[in-house]
């Protein structure tokens, strides 16, 4: 079953019985992880329950294709549903979802979830077409729909926020949704409860936000996509005095590159700058990029490590593998 965006979200907080597996794929891996966060909970509603959920990598399954129908197919210790969580999953891994699909495995939620996958994915085109199992496309939100969030986010709190600051965070925060979530909650946290009528303006926001807005995360990501380290090391010691959010320059430098992307592949358009940014990398080194500073924005939401260490991280390595100009 093909689910569409606008009942991804409703969904994806009470999925239908009939269920037996979703899967979750696109370019947005922050809304891929919200969804499937949901998901989850909507079964279990700790998702640190270890009795009840079950986290799964696609390369265990390709070693050990068994162990899904296995997992699926426990028992609780302590009774309720269950759910089986497979990360990274793969057009590899089609048949197995096949077969799992048409077996009986008791009444545990599989979720999956993947990367960008085309119309003419085996996987994808395996969920969307079955009737016990539905396939989510997460594409990024557009710049209406991370304008409503936050304001629903922060209404839900008691706070209005007037149209300028609402267009800077829709531009600094940018449509990752995980990323959103993740510094709206900071934004929230700090301001805590409003009182009757308060109003955010983009002074009170930047404020907050600190060195997370876009001026310096765009700093940042020019300096990264020239391959300019040195311009790169003093913004990255400008950043730790100041309180830059890592998460944030790093989600900004992810997202130029998905631009500088879509423009080598004739797929967007480029203008001023990113021509001339784009003209120092390759298909093989810009996919290369894409794929460092992907797992660096994965791996500052889901481990425990230091935000700021992994960010910079990457944004060196990135940056080191911009040729030198000619002279």
């Amino acid at each position: 079953m093909r689910i569409s965006g606008q009942d991804a979200d409703k969904l994806s907080k009470r999925p239908p019985d009939t269920w037996k597996a979703v899967l979750l794929h696109g370019a947005n891996a922050g809304l891929v992880r919200e969804r499937a966060d949901a998901l989850a909970r909507a079964v279990v509603p700790d998702l640190k329950d270890a009795f009840r959920i079950t986290e799964l990598s696609g390369e265990t399954l390709k070693r050990d294709p068994a162990r899904l129908v296995d997992e699926a197919a426990a028992i609780s210790m302590f009774g309720g549903r269950r759910v089986v969580r497979v990360r990274d999953a793969a057009d590899a891994l089609a048949q197995l979802f096949e077969t799992f699909l048409v077996s009986d495995s008791g009444d545990t939620l599989v979720v999956i979830e993947a990367g960008e996958l085309s119309k003419a994915s085996n996987l994808r085109k395996l969920f969307e077409g079955a009737r016990n199992a539905a396939g989510i496309e997460c594409a990024d939100d557009s710049a209406s729909d991370t304008a409503r969030l936050i304001e629903e986010s922060l209404a839900a709190q008691g706070w209005k926020i007037t149209p300028e600051a609402q267009a800077y965070l829709v531009d600094a925060l940018g449509p990752d949704r995980r990323l959103l979530r993740t510094e709206l909650d900071k934004l929230l946290l700090y301001l805590g409860e409003a009182g009757e009528a308060a109003a955010l303006s983009r002074a009170d926001v930047s404020a907050v936000i600190g060195g997370s807005g876009d001026v310096e995360s765009d700093e940042i990501a020019d300096a990264v996509a020239d391959g300019d380290l040195r311009r790169l090391d003093a913004l990255i010691a400008k950043g730790n005095e100041s309180g830059l959010s890592w998460g944030v320059a790093l989600g900004f430098t992810l997202r130029l590159f998905q631009r500088l992307a879509a423009g080598i592949e004739g797929a967007g358009p480029m203008w001023g700058k990113m021509q001339s940014q784009a003209a120092g990398w390759d298909r093989p080194r810009i996919r290369l990029a894409l794929a460092i500073l992907s797992e660096a924005e994965a791996r500052t939401r889901t481990t425990g490590f230091p935000e700021a260490v992994m960010a910079q991280q990457a944004l060196i390595d990135v940056a080191r593998r911009r040729p030198a100009r000619k002279a």
